[in-house]
């Protein structure tokens, strides 16, 4: 396997600090305009691979999908999103 560099505790401490980190979509460059791309997620399942702190979990249950499932190889990047995801259907 190859090595997870989001589980090096020194480049997580930097990763996290960065404003889409902290902030969430928002705060990323590229979300208004793939926010336009996604779908109705009312009544949907979604999985979301490689989700990192959860914002698009986050974003997808927000709008009504009925369960969203996050999963990430990085156990630092599911622990912070396990601190950000508190909705029931997440």
């Amino acid at each position: 396997m190859k090595e997870n560099i989001y589980d090096n505790n020194r480049f997580f401490d930097k990763y996290s600090h960065f404003p889409r980190s902290v902030a969430g979509l928002s705060a990323a460059g590229e979300w208004h305009e793939l926010k336009k791309m996604l779908p109705d997620f009312q009544g949907k399942a979604v999985l979301d691979i490689g989700c990192g702190f959860g914002w698009h979990c986050i974003y997808a249950a927000e709008r009504g999908a009925d369960t969203v499932i996050g999963t990430d190889i990085s156990t630092k990047m599911l622990a912070g999103a396990r601190e950000r995801t508190h909705l029931a259907n997440i």
